[in-house]
Formats: structure tokens, C-alpha cells, sequence
């Protein structure tokens, strides 16, 4: 390797010491991507670099017109780091002019020394033609989305990527072989088949792309691993939880199933590992665990099926569906090969599915509040996956059954689990005649007095005892527990209405293979609730139980504290000191908030209001969440990366607002709590540094150095994307 040489983009012989950056060009540019012409410069350090020497390197046809020159150091674009924007760039560089374009490579090269915490290694430098761009960008195209995230500008992105400038936010759906752009706008179109051709050249994973449209062609001007993903702006429902769970559930078997949350969405991904491994298939909101429909709607699309089949029975039917891709099922036939062995098999594995779970919910293993809470979590996962299996395997039938209108009059002739509970019901009620004394006692929620009405009762409980209200939160008592609602029901006036069976008719009978094909999946899935509901009642008797073991020896502040608590906070007790009465208030505090603060049924991440503290929420800021965390501090605003950062305030944190960041900022962004930025874009290069350093921050927050003041006492919430200024009677001026 030659130091001073100009090596060409897609020429044969490629140096192999040289950073991945030029080196992905370089592959892109061999495999056909449109790569604007260009090549790079050979530079081993800066102190070595000759720019007069540099300049007479390059080829007579980059002597012409507009260039770009970039950095394309060693330490740029790793797997764990990309270091975007970190370097310096020079566009719209007159070729012809040597003295300016050497002290472009120069300023390039200088560039290397200006952060002495990044050590770029090798110094090479890019030099490619000036693409003439009428729309420019940035993309993220990720495995885990069936959209690639997409954020431009009219002309060129240098504004956009350095954080000066905001641009316009579109996700565009990813295209498959032989499938058609389907974006409106030209450029958008052609951008879609750049990223089409990005995967096919680099694979199906992470990757962050620059690229720019001269009204023709879309250029592919950079393409790094994506190492920090952007926050995306996904769909979240209540679905099933609304039945199944009250409106707060219990802070316990919310951390239960927010443990949980990934290896729920194993089940499909033991049929499609292709399908997305890094998102949740639950998220918790305001202290609620909300499904993640957007992730369920990408499934499908993966797929090649229609999205309604989701959309429709779980929330957003009024969302836009995305069409049957028959190409799409074809490629993977394979995954729905599985996906239809699963179901056929559900009604079977039922049966496994619920002895497995009795065998975890067993005394034996569970002997403290760990084994306990890691066994309601194997059977919580357990139960969902067998959920998953019998009502796949019963949809299209039930839903066929729905069109043809004889679905009611197939299901009245249709007895499960939790239907038996009704009719014994119905049946004791009608035989039962309790005294009136009994019945003032059964209307006021206690158990009769006379032996018989007793018996008769008991034996209700010991069959369906295990069932209750909310019944899959293990801190809401179960019928066993709290008799009340049945034994009011048992008493209430009037007779209960019997609407009787519908007929079949003609149709219904010539759809009875449909029902045929329903009935088992659905008697089995009311089967394995059922079963999993007992485990549930004896995994919620078994923490009652340990609560008042700890609370008598101190651990706990009170038995029923258990669940106020999160599963953390419980494994704690076995073996720490325990939790005392200030954390158990703190707790039931935040759930206070939380009641007071009630949730949509169907909401967009971004779309969702952080909860309002004690300060209220008028003067809440809002933009866009780059990162997650909440911290509590005082505001330092600041224009200058150079300005040293304040002492703290009673050991409040800092917390840096700043009209822009680039690279300049890097090193403060490791000296302060968090950092709000008024003006950039989400895919900016300091937003991606921001990301990857973890730091709670927060972009697009305008006007924010006029609404808050120096000093000020403030709480960011990173993930909501919110700044609320707090009170502080104290607070008289700057830190």
C-alpha cells in the first residue's frame, strides 16, 4: 500500500488495512449500486499527510466540477461505534481549484486531532463527485421493521445530518424482490429500490444510509452499520388485557410480565427465525402493559398476510390493512408450513401446555419469593404461547362462521370451561332456598349459615373457586377469596334471561365442517385458561403466604405490601434486609399517579403524554425521545461545546440544553445527566452519537432555551420525549 496513492472506488485491487467506511463504498460501488465516482486517498496519519501531494494524486476526471471530500478514518463505522459525524466533511469543493481542495483535505485530515478521546487509527480520506441533489437524506433500514425509517430535505443533507436543520419523517414499507415502490413521490420511489439493493448487497441486517436524488437516480453516498437504533413511532393496544386485567394491574404481575416480554414472542419465532428479535412483544406504559400491535401488523406483513387478520381482533380495524403478497407467502412457506403444523397440533399441546404449568405452580418448587415469581412468569409464557397456537388454529374458522352469520347459533350448542360455571350457576340458583337470614348473609358477601345452602355453595367454590374478577393478576382475589359477587348473584331478584338456542337452518348445518374445525381449538383454549387459572390461585396463595412470613419477621411492612412491590423488590426480601414502609409508600404513590393518569385503549408511542408530576403538566416540552431514562436536574443552556460545565447544586445533576449538537459536543455529552437539543432530526449525526452513548436525551425540543431558564430544577423523561419544569422555591439563578 502506497501512503499518498488514490486508490479507486470499485477498482480491482483494494487495500485491506483501510476503514469499513470507503471499504462498503467500495463493495457497493462493484456490486452496481450507484455510487457517485470517486476513490480514496491514502493516509496513514495526519502529520504524514502531504495535501499538495494529495491533490496531484487524483485522476484527471475528478479535476472537474463539484467534489466531496470526507473523512474515511480507520475508527469510523464499527460494529459498536460509528463515530458519526464526528469528522469533518467539506462539499461543493471547487476540483479544479488546488489550493481548495487542499485545504479541504487538510481541514479533513486536521480533523483526526481535534477530539483527543476518539483515536481514528488510519487517516485515509474520500474524495468523490458532488452529487447534485434536489432531495437528500438519511435511512435506516433495519431486520427487526417492515419499514425503513427515512428523514430528508430539499438539496443537499449536510444540514440535516449535522443537526442544523429539520427535516421531513416517513417510513417507507420495505420492498421484496419483484415488488413495486409503492411511495407517491419519485424520489421517494427510487430510494425504495436503493434500500432494496442495500440488502441484497450487504444482507438483511442494520444499516444506516446517506443518500441524495438529482431528479434521476438516487446515489448511495454512505452506508454504515446501524449501532444505536432510532425510537420508532410503533402502535401499542390494551387487546385482551382489558378483559383479563383491571384497568391498573398490580405493580407485581406488571414486572412479572414486563420480564417476560421477549420470550412471548418466541412462539413465532420458533416458527420464522427471520422474524424480529429485538422487540418486545409487550411494553408498560403509566403502569400498564400494553401488546405491541405494530410488531404483530410487521409479523403478518413478513408473512405475505393480510393485516386485518390482527387489526380486526385485537384494535385498529380502522387502520389502512396491508394486502394478501401471495410472493411473499410463496418465500416463506417454510414459516407458515410450521405456523399450520402448530395450529393443527394446538388442541394437543394444550393438554402438555397445562400439565406443565400445574408441574411449575407446584408447593415444592416454589419456596421463596424468586422461585415463586420465576414460576408465575414460566407459566404466564407458557399460557400465552398455547393462547397464541388454539386461537390461530380457530380464527378463520370462527371467522367464516361470522360471515355466514351462524356462528351464534353454532356456539349456543357449545359448552367450555368458563361457560360451566355459569350454568352450574344458573342451575344452583334455581334449586337453591336459602332462609332469610341466609340470604341477608349471602347479599352482604358471607357465606350462608344453614349446612345444606353451605354444602351447596362449597361445592360450587371447590369447583370454580380458582376463577375471579381480572382473574389473570395474581393480587385480585379469587372467587375462593371473595365470594361476595357469586353468592350476590346466587340471591339477586329476577329470573335470569335464556334467549335459548338459534336455528341452524340449511346454512348452518352445511357449515357444520367449519365448526367441526372451531370447537376443538376453542373448547381447548377455555380448557387451558382454566387449568392455568388454578395454577395462578395457588401461586397467588403461595406469595400471600411468604408476604406474611416476611412481614413477620420484619422483611416486609405489611402482608399485603406484596403487591405494591415488583418482582426486584421481592427477590430482594429473600435474602436482603427487605423493604421498609417509606419504598412500600414511594410504590403505592407512583400507582396512585398512575390511576390518575388512565390510558387510551389505542395510542402511538410518540402520541402518549408522559404522566404529569406534582408541577403539573402546562409547561410541559415535548420532542423527540432519542434514548430512555428519566432524570431529575437543573438546566445548564448553553451555545458554546467549549464552556465548562457548572458545579452542581445540592448534587442535582446537569442537565445540558444546547440549540445543536455535532461533533464538537461529544465531550460534554460524557460530563452531564442529560441532554436536550432544540433543533435536529432524529437520524442526525449527534443524535446517533447520543444514542449510542446511552445518554437520556432528547431532540426537536423548540424554543426550549426561551422556555426554561438557567438553573431551573427540571425532569426529563427520554423514552416520552418530555422536559417539565419542577418547583423550586430556592432556585434563584444559574447553578
Amino acid at each position: 500500500m502506497i501512503e499518498g496513492a488514490f486508490v479507486p472506488l470499485g477498482g480491482r485491487d483494494w487495500p485491506a488495512a483501510v476503514g469499513r467506511k470507503a471499504a462498503r463504498l467500495h463493495a457497493a460501488s462493484r456490486s452496481g449500486l450507484p455510487v457517485p465516482d470517486g476513490g480514496l486517498l491514502l493516509v496513514d496519519a495526519p502529520q504524514h499527510a502531504d495535501c499538495s501531494a494529495l491533490v496531484a494524486a487524483l485522476p484527471a476526471r475528478l479535476r472537474r466540477g463539484q467534489v466531496a471530500v470526507r473523512s474515511a478514518f480507520r475508527s469510523e463505522d464499527g460494529t459498536a461505534r460509528s463515530l458519526a459525524g464526528a469528522f469533518h466533511s467539506e462539499l461543493g469543493v471547487d476540483a479544479a481549484d488546488d489550493r481548495a481542495l487542499a485545504a479541504a483535505i487538510g481541514r479533513v485530515v486536521d480533523s483526526a486531532t481535534r477530539i483527543p478521546a476518539l483515536v481514528p487509527g488510519r487517516c485515509d480520506v474520500l474524495v468523490q463527485r458532488m452529487v447534485a441533489a434536489r432531495h437528500a437524506g438519511v435511512a435506516f433500514t433495519e431486520a427487526d421493521f417492515e419499514d425503513d425509517l427515512v428523514e430528508w430535505v430539499d438539496g443537499t443533507a449536510d444540514g440535516l445530518v449535522a443537526g442544523r436543520r429539520a427535516g421531513v419523517r416517513c417510513e417507507l414499507p420495505k420492498l421484496e424482490p419483484l415488488e413495486r415502490p409503492t411511495a407517491a413521490e419519485p424520489f421517494l420511489a427510487r430510494l425504495q429500490r436503493l434500500l432494496r439493493a442495500v440488502r441484497r448487497v450487504f444482507g438483511p441486517g442494520d444499516h444506516d444510509v446517506e443518500w441524495a436524488d438529482d431528479g434521476r437516480r438516487c446515489w448511495l453516498l454512505q452506508c454504515r452499520p446501524v449501532t444505536a437504533s432510532p425510537g420508532r413511532d410503533e402502535l401499542f393496544t390494551v387487546a385482551n388485557h382489558k378483559e383479563i386485567l383491571p384497568e391498573l394491574p398490580s405493580r407485581t404481575m406488571v414486572s412479572v410480565m414486563a420480564e417476560r416480554a421477549e420470550a412471548l414472542f418466541g412462539w413465532y419465532r420458533a416458527h420464522d427465525s427471520g422474524l424480529p428479535a429485538g422487540r418486545p412483544f409487550l411494553e408498560v406504559f403509566r403502569g400498564r402493559p400494553r401488546i405491541n400491535l405494530s410488531l404483530l401488523i410487521d409479523t403478518l406483513r413478513r408473512l405475505g398476510l393480510p393485516t386485518r387478520l390482527v387489526t380486526a381482533s385485537i384494535g385498529g380495524d380502522h387502520l389502512a390493512g396491508h394486502p394478501l403478497r401471495p410472493l411473499r407467502m410463496l418465500r416463506r412457506a417454510g414459516a407458515l408450513w410450521r405456523l399450520s403444523r402448530a395450529q393443527r397440533r394446538a388442541v394437543r399441546d394444550a393438554r402438555r401446555i397445562a400439565a406443565r404449568i400445574a408441574e411449575l405452580a407446584s408447593d415444592a418448587r416454589c419456596t421463596d419469593f424468586r422461585a415463586t415469581l420465576d414460576a408465575l412468569g414460566a407459566c404466564y409464557v407458557e399460557l400465552v404461547h398455547g393462547m397464541f397456537a388454539l386461537t390461530a388454529a380457530m380464527s378463520l374458522p370462527l371467522a367464516l362462521l361470522r360471515w355466514l352469520g351462524v356462528l351464534q347459533a353454532w356456539s349456543a350448542r357449545h359448552r367450555t370451561a368458563s361457560t360451566l360455571l355459569l350454568d352450574e350457576l344458573q342451575r344452583l340458583r334455581a334449586s337453591l332456598a336459602p332462609s332469610a337470614a341466609d340470604r341477608e348473609r349471602m347479599r352482604a358477601g358471607r357465606l350462608p349459615a344453614e349446612p345444606d345452602t353451605r354444602a351447596a355453595v362449597a361445592e360450587l367454590l371447590a369447583r370454580h373457586g380458582h376463577r375471579g374478577p381480572f382473574e389473570s393478576d395474581v393480587a385480585r382475589p379469587r372467587f375462593a377469596d371473595e365470594p361476595g359477587p357469586l353468592l350476590r348473584a346466587l340471591v339477586a331478584p329476577g329470573t335470569a334471561a335464556v334467549s335459548g338456542r338459534p336455528p341452524l337452518g340449511v346454512l348452518g348445518r352445511l357449515a357444520a365442517p367449519l365448526w367441526w374445525l372451531a370447537r376443538g381449538p376453542l373448547a381447548a383454549r377455555e380448557r387451558l385458561r382454566d387449568d392455568a387459572m388454578r395454577a395462578f390461585g395457588s401461586l397467588r396463595a403461595r406469595l400471600a403466604e411468604l408476604a406474611v412470613r416476611a412481614a413477620e419477621s420484619g422483611r416486609l411492612p405489611a402482608p399485603e405490601a406484596v403487591w405494591d412491590l415488583s418482582a426486584d423488590d421481592l427477590r430482594a426480601v429473600d435474602a436482603g434486609p427487605g423493604v421498609d414502609a417509606a419504598t412500600w409508600a414511594e410504590r403505592r404513590a407512583d400507582q396512585a399517579a398512575f390511576a390518575a393518569a388512565p390510558l387510551p385503549d389505542l395510542f402511538r408511542r410518540r402520541g402518549l403524554l408522559a404522566v404529569a408530576d406534582a408541577a403539573g403538566s402546562d409547561d410541559t416540552l415535548r420532542g423527540l425521545g432519542l434514548t430512555a431514562g428519566v432524570v431529575e436536574g437543573r438546566a445548564w443552556l448553553v451555545s458554546d461545546p467549549t464552556a465548562e460545565p457548572p458545579d452542581a447544586v445540592d448534587g442535582a445533576p446537569i442537565i445540558l440544553v444546547a440549540p445543536a449538537v455535532d461533533a464538537g459536543w461529544i465531550p460534554l455529552f460524557c460530563r452531564v445527566a442529560a441532554v436536550l437539543v432544540e433543533l435536529g432530526g432524529e437520524l442526525s449525526h449527534g443524535s446517533i452519537v447520543l444514542r449510542e452513548a446511552g445518554v437520556p436525551a432528547i431532540t426537536d425540543l423548540r424554543d426550549a432555551s426561551r422556555a426554561l431558564r438557567d438553573g431551573q430544577r427540571v425532569r426529563v423523561d427520554a423514552r416520552a420525549g418530555t422536559v417539565t419544569p419542577l418547583t423550586d422555591p430556592g432556585a434563584a439563578g444559574p447553578p
